[in-house]
């Protein structure tokens, strides 16, 4: 992650790279760019505190849904390490709200699909179990998204992303990320939820 005192915006911005999440009590942007990765914006309405994580799924998630999975279970980590911030700052789990985007895939790439659609089945899953309201979903496509989420406000600004290029440094992050979830998609543990 980085930070940048002076943006756009007027206000200091924080970009994270994949694998990262972050939470802060302080009036400042999130953002970040996605592809098959998921992005998790979290906002606990009564302390106007949030978050935002970029993470994936690494791999197809079996028939038993996400608790009964070891693969999920990088996904449960890295969204209870977030969850955990936002605790820390005074945050309570049961004034969460969410916003999930990303998940896209390559048209021409199998693998991505179904790495998407365990991504979007995953976050579906976990949100119903946790009961944490998702406010708005941007998920799928065969595209990448910039996100910016502005804490002030709870607003997300989403920007669609055709021409890759002018990100390729994410696109290799992104790309490097995955290589290692899917390296180490054993290594989590056993992940339990808690009501």
């Amino acid at each position: 992650m980085i930070k940048s005192e002076t943006s756009k915006f007027g206000k200091p911005l924080y970009i994270l790279y994949p694998g990262d999440y972050f939470a802060t009590d302080g009036d400042c942007i999130l953002g970040t760019i996605t592809g098959s990765c998921l992005v998790i914006c979290f906002y606990e309405f009564r302390k106007k505190i949030g978050g935002m994580g970029h993470f994936i799924v690494p791999g197809a998630i079996g028939t038993g849904g996400i608790v009964n999975d070891d693969i999920a279970g990088s996904g449960i980590a890295s969204i209870e390490h977030l969850i955990g911030e936002l605790v820390k700052l005074g945050g309570d789990r049961r004034f969460l709200r969410v916003k999930v985007f990303g998940a896209g895939y390559n048209s021409g790439n199998d693998s991505n699909m179904t790495i998407a659609h365990s991504n979007i089945r995953f976050i579906h899953e976990y949100f119903a179990i946790e009961k944490i309201r998702i406010d708005r979903s941007d998920l799928g496509g065969d595209f990448r998204r910039r996100i910016y989420f502005s804490l002030k406000d709870n607003t997300v600004y989403r920007q669609v992303l055709k021409n890759n290029e002018e990100n390729s440094e994410f696109i290799r992050l992104e790309q490097e990320y995955i290589d290692i979830q899917f390296r180490n998609k054993r290594k989590t543990g056993r992940i339990i939820l808690f009501e």
